[in-house]
């Protein structure tokens, strides 16, 4: 019989959502050594409502309104980190510190000062450890990784990686706020660089090797906008757009784009790798 791994959820919102769907779902799918078992979840006080439904409807054993009492219960073996971006740091250190086993989700911190000591209190703790890169798991971009490492497009010339939606284009979306705070500069640390083209570079990476080198260019097209909490006009903070030029350590050139303002593109995600002997495109 498979040993229980109990899950402690940190966030009650989409990601939060499909995080629970996927513990839910995956031993239906793989025989694995341990089942996951959906023992708590954390929301903030003033979403308790919000909170109590959210276990309801996904089968959580019990909630917290104080994410620190969650990670330090003996019942909760793993921590999920689901809440916005402005509390990766704080959740995932405690958590190390706790002995938990710590998944993050994207991207991974507000700035690099914060990454590197989030990576160092995991390393110190010697806890598993990974950061929610799922594109890695999609059958055809395995099958894309296969494909590359059998030497089958031999070597790599260009790289081309796209991610495009449209969510943001009226002047009317606010920023902040419990849906759009990736919005918020404050809460996010960026905009579509950290929430979307962290994608495209972690598959870039993956597929292909390190980056050695790159430019980038990156606008805010709308640059005020009302916040969702204040009711304030407030100036806008994060990237609504990123485009950038890449040099691969093994020679191939990169071109990477993403924008919020693409009509029409729902989760429009891409790439394209060219090499001698034949290409991949997803």
């Amino acid at each position: 019989m498979a040993k229980e791994l109990r899950i402690g959820m940190l966030g009650c919102g989409f990601m939060g959502k499909a995080h629970s769907n996927a513990w839910l779902q995956v031993s239906h799918f793989f025989d694995r050594e341990h089942k996951p078992v959906l023992k708590a979840c954390y929301g903030r006080p003033e979403d308790r409502q919000h909170l109590e439904a959210f276990a309801k409807r996904w089968g959580y054993e019990s909630i917290e309104t104080d994410w620190r009492k969650l990670i330090e219960r003996s019942d909760i073996d793993l921590i999920d980190v689901c809440v916005p971006n402005h509390m990766h740091h704080d959740c995932v250190i405690a958590a190390a510190e706790a002995g938990k086993i710590v998944v993050c989700e994207k991207p991974l911190a507000m700035n690099v000062q914060e990454a590197e000591e989030m990576v160092a209190a995991v390393e110190k703790a010697g806890v598993p450890n990974m950061v929610s890169f799922n594109y890695r798991r999609v059958p055809a971009i395995a099958l894309a990784k296969q494909v590359i490492e059998e030497g089958r497009i031999g070597r790599p010339f260009h790289y081309r990686a796209t991610y495009n939606q449209d969510y943001t284009i009226s002047t009317k979306v606010p920023q902040g706020g419990l849906a759009l705070w990736r919005l918020d500069a404050r809460v996010a640390g960026s905009g579509v660089t950290g929430d979307l083209l962290a994608h495209s570079i972690d598959t870039a990476e993956w597929l292909n090797g390190p980056i050695k080198k790159i430019v980038a260019y990156t606008e805010t097209f709308v640059k005020e906008r009302i916040h969702a909490e204040t009711g304030k006009v407030e100036k806008v903070n994060i990237d609504d757009a990123c485009m950038f030029l890449a040099v691969f350590e093994n020679g191939s050139l990169g071109t990477f784009e993403s924008t919020r303002y693409a009509r029409g593109r729902k989760n429009y995600n891409t790439f394209e790798l060219n090499g001698e002997l034949g290409s991949v495109f997803f």
